[in-house]
């Protein structure tokens, strides 16, 4: 592609990305109170979720976001409710999480696919299926602060594992994650399954070596540790951490809460399991067993119709989707176009006649 277009589409996706940001602040209702949760008073596990406080308090505090919100008041059609210094941070990074996301996801695809012909359609579809995870919701739709950073967390795991990065940088990336999102547990497994893949084939006792145990169990440790750790500083928190089996399951059987529940990942999870033979990438192939997983423990503890419990593995998704959309247009392509039969028997009468007539 010439380097103009590239650029044209980088200002477009950008702009796609803002667009994105300000519906997601808007359509949706935060759940978590921003001031108390600054403060450390918001209820458990979300203030347990931690990260986030700093920039919340900067942005609380600060004159030059204050200023920033000025121009917004001009604007009563555009933005009707107030746009406080906090909503602006948030904004900021979101846009900066589902930027880095979108790189890391292309990186992944390019390097997954033999031909890159989808590459421009990636961050589109990104974007896509973002939409109807965070956003497209009937009821339960509330955002949390720390699910887009998130987002981006769990994207650039991913990178550095299929990229085959030293180990270091996975494991301080797991570090940093924990303190945002406590979902960071289930990029073990993921690593598991990755270290499973050699040469493009899975090998099952890879997981079983030294190296790759001994790193899982100390990060499952510090992941304990850390978890041990919010729950005595905030123990005097109201709390909503408890298994959510009985929602969950009343949720599937109930045919009302089907669509919303299948929206998640833009309502191409089943399309990506039904169609998995099409991967044509050993590593991702292998990244599908995090599928069941993640799914029993969202059972367990997430709200299910609350797609976001499915985001982190959107990178994923689109990457695998992708892959497969490009697969099956190829095959299409590919194969030599057969005229009905009725075309061919017109095409056999005319060629009688010619030569009847010679």
């Amino acid at each position: 592609m010439a380097p103009k277009k590239k650029i044209l589409l980088l200002i477009v996706y950008v702009i796609a990305t803002v667009q994105f940001v300000w519906c997601y602040l808007w359509l949706t209702r935060p759940y978590v109170n921003t001031f108390l949760y600054e403060q450390g008073h918001e209820r458990m596990p979300f203030q347990g979720r931690s990260l986030m406080i700093l920039p919340m308090r900067w942005a609380h505090q600060s004159q030059l976001l204050q200023r920033l919100t000025l121009p917004f008041q001009a604007s009563h059609f555009w933005f009707p409710r107030p746009v406080a210094p906090e909503v602006l941070a948030q904004a900021f990074l979101n846009v900066v999480c589902l930027l880095l996301t979108g790189y890391f996801t292309v990186r992944i695809y390019q390097a997954s696919s033999p031909r890159r012909l989808l590459t421009p359609i990636v961050y589109p579809l990104l974007l896509v299926v973002c939409g109807a995870t965070y956003v497209m919701h009937t009821v339960q739709n509330f955002r949390f602060i720390y699910d887009l950073p998130s987002l981006a967390f769990f994207s650039a795991a991913m990178y550095l594992l299929y990229f085959r990065v030293h180990w270091m940088y996975f494991a301080g990336l797991f570090l940093v994650a924990t303190i945002n999102r406590e979902t960071t547990l289930l990029l073990l497994p993921l690593y598991l399954l990755n270290q499973a893949v050699e040469q493009g084939k899975v090998r099952w006792q890879r997981i079983f070596r030294p190296q790759p145990l001994a790193l899982v169990i100390s990060l499952a440790a510090a992941w304990a540790a850390w978890q041990i750790v919010v729950r005595h500083l905030f123990a005097g928190n109201a709390s909503e951490f408890y298994p959510r089996l009985d929602w969950n399951a009343k949720s599937l059987i109930a045919p009302q809460a089907w669509p919303q529940l299948l929206s998640a990942c833009g309502y191409l999870l089943l399309f990506v399991v039904a169609m998995r033979k099409r991967i044509t990438d050993s590593r991702l192939r292998a990244w599908l067993w995090l599928l069941p997983i993640w799914c029993v423990f969202m059972f367990v503890y997430g709200i299910l119709i609350e797609t976001r419990v499915f985001g982190e593995l959107i990178p994923f998704v689109v990457c695998a989707t992708t892959i497969i959309v490009e697969e099956l247009l190829l095959e299409r392509i590919s194969k030599p176009r057969r005229l009905p039969e009725r075309q061919l028997n017109r095409a056999a009468k005319v060629e009688i006649e010619v030569r009847e007539a010679a």
